[in-house]
């Protein structure tokens, strides 16, 4: 099989997990970044920025504020001002999307979790390591594009 055979299955299968995805946030009546941004909140052990969700889930500033006025708007967040700062603000889960949360993305952190058994720690830490050597030289190989 050739290197573009690989590259054509390993994007069908990386596709097919984004539409995994997105069809749990249809499920729950969220958008995809609705979804991913509550998602991080839920599990954010510490402090959580917009900056900070933009860089945990690669979407634009813009992106990720669209979702959270949404989010703000349907009274599943709130932001707070962080002392000390000049315009950040921590992201909050109000009690009305700590329920949400619960019957959504902690089902779907369960869900993960199961699917993600069934490799053996040897497993996983092998694909975590291919995963992070191919994302490290496609970016190293993509930011030549365009140099002379």
């Amino acid at each position: 099989m050739s290197i573009r055979n690989y590259i054509e299955l390993i994007e069908q299968q990386r596709k097919e997990q984004d539409a995994i995805y997105h069809n749990v946030a249809v499920k729950y009546g969220l958008s995809d970044t609705a979804m991913w941004v509550l998602y991080n909140i839920y599990l954010a052990e510490d402090v959580i920025t917009q900056q900070e969700l933009c860089r945990q889930c690669f979407f634009a500033k813009q992106t990720v504020n669209t979702a959270i006025t949404s989010l703000i708007k349907n009274g599943y967040v709130e932001l707070e001002s962080i002392i000390g700062t000049r315009n950040h603000k921590r992201i909050l889960l109000t009690e009305k999307g700590i329920r949400l949360a619960d019957v959504t993305i902690k089902p779907l952190v369960e869900s993960e979790n199961k699917a993600y058994a069934v490799l053996d720690s040897e497993e996983i830490k092998a694909y975590l390591d291919m995963t992070t050597r191919l994302t490290i030289s496609l970016r190293e190989e993509t930011e030549k594009l365009g140099e002379k």
